[in-house]
């Protein structure tokens, strides 16, 4: 694999702390999300952001939110609340937290070329083949740490630009990828890590869903800010879309698909609660927003397909089996995506490994499709099932 050592501006291991500071952080240090929303000055959110808030700090949703997500959304609304900047500071939480990417740190190679080459004869190719575009600084980034955004970009297109999967790239609406990612101009192509990264999961979605008949019904737990919903909605224009998230992330995929998809008829149904009338806002929309414990609502194998990119590696143990049950009663196939060990915050130390199967609540019945190393980040893997 190229990617081997790629690192993302993130990361999945935490660094190791003492036994106490983990204890406290675990166990002493409270996130209390409902005293908190309670509290906040909320003259900065608008009053549909409000609505959604009261209404799942009073549901069961809730009480399906592990630690680490309650501490990441009192950041977001502390950030919103005091944010005196002009810029939205939606959109500055979505590039810092949400639109995360990988710079070119150090990669592997074939056995056969090991002897032949290394990284630095590897950016010089690049930069002898794309000496302007290489070199190119992104505002948002220094100079050197744009190269190495730059790099990786050049190295993940290159592996993916003959695939017959990227002769969909005109069809992407790009706006979205444009407006979170840092984008060159590759051969009069723009293109970004997430666009390239969103065109590969919907590469492997498509394989489970081969066989189904169109249009696809689709549940994504997680959306972040919408961006592999974009992707599956530019090529798949006629699938029905629920999306099901915590606020304030799933305003920011609600107002991002509003804003790129002006033809679609889309609900913001958190305020729901009985099956009939999901049913009806099912049949009357082109995509739904939902709150987790609304999925509840939905009929049994409703769903030909349940999304989770990166999500699943950042929840407590008894909320993984919580949503493993919902996908399997739900859908009739599962994608998802995690790191290949993952160290949840907030917790003593808790470890997930994609290579356990009951660390995911994976059930042996299950047919495994693939369970594959990404090309980027390469210490992510993506798995799909059958149910």
């Amino acid at each position: 694999m190229l990617f081997n050592f790629l690192k993302k501006s993130g990361t999945s291991l935490h660094k190791p702390k003492s036994v106490w500071s983990t204890f406290k952080n675990a166990y002493l240090r409270r996130r209390n999300l409902k005293k908190f929303w309670f509290k906040l000055n909320k003259k900065n959110l608008t009053n549909e952001l409000i609505n959604m808030t009261d209404i799942f700090i009073h549901s069961e949703s809730y009480f399906w939110t592990s630690k680490f997500w309650r501490h990441c959304i009192i950041n977001h609304y502390n950030h919103m609340s005091k944010s005196q900047t002009e810029n939205d500071p939606l959109d500055e939480i979505l590039r810092s937290d949400y639109a995360g990417f990988t710079f070119l740190d150090e990669f592997s190679l074939d056995d056969d070329l090991k002897k032949d080459r290394n990284l630095i004869k590897f950016k010089d190719n690049f930069l002898k083949k794309y000496p302007e575009i290489i070199t190119k600084k992104h505002p948002e980034l220094s100079k050197s740490k744009s190269e190495e955004y730059n790099l990786a970009l050049i190295a993940l297109y290159e592996k993916i630009k003959d695939k017959s999967i990227y002769s969909n790239y005109d069809k992407i609406r790009k706006n979205i990828y444009e407006k979170y990612n840092p984008n060159l101009k590759v051969n009069d192509q723009l293109i970004s890590q997430q666009l390239l990264i969103s065109l590969l999961e919907y590469d492997k979605i498509k394989i489970l869903t081969k066989n189904h008949r169109k249009p696809l019904k689709i549940l994504e737990l997680g959306a972040g800010y919408g961006r592999t919903a974009n992707m599956i909605l530019s090529l798949e224009p006629d699938t029905k879309y629920v999306i099901s998230d915590l606020p304030p992330s799933l305003y920011f995929s609600l107002k991002n698909l509003r804003e790129f998809f002006k033809d679609k008829k889309i609900k913001n149904c958190v305020s729901i609660n009985s099956s009939i009338e999901m049913n009806a806002a099912l049949k009357n929309n082109d995509i739904l927003f939902v709150l987790p414990h609304q999925l509840n609502l939905f009929e049994k194998k409703f769903f030909d397909i349940s999304i989770s990119i990166g999500n699943l590696c950042e929840m407590e143990k008894a909320q993984i089996k919580k949503y493993m049950e919902i996908f399997e009663n739900l859908s009739k196939y599962l994608y998802f995506k995690v790191w290949e060990i993952s160290g949840l915050p907030y917790s003593f130390y808790q470890y997930y490994s994609v290579h356990n199967k009951n660390d995911y609540e994976i059930k042996d019945a299950w047919r495994e499709h693939f369970k594959n190393k990404c090309l980027m980040p390469n210490n992510q893997y993506e798995l799909g099932y059958e149910f």
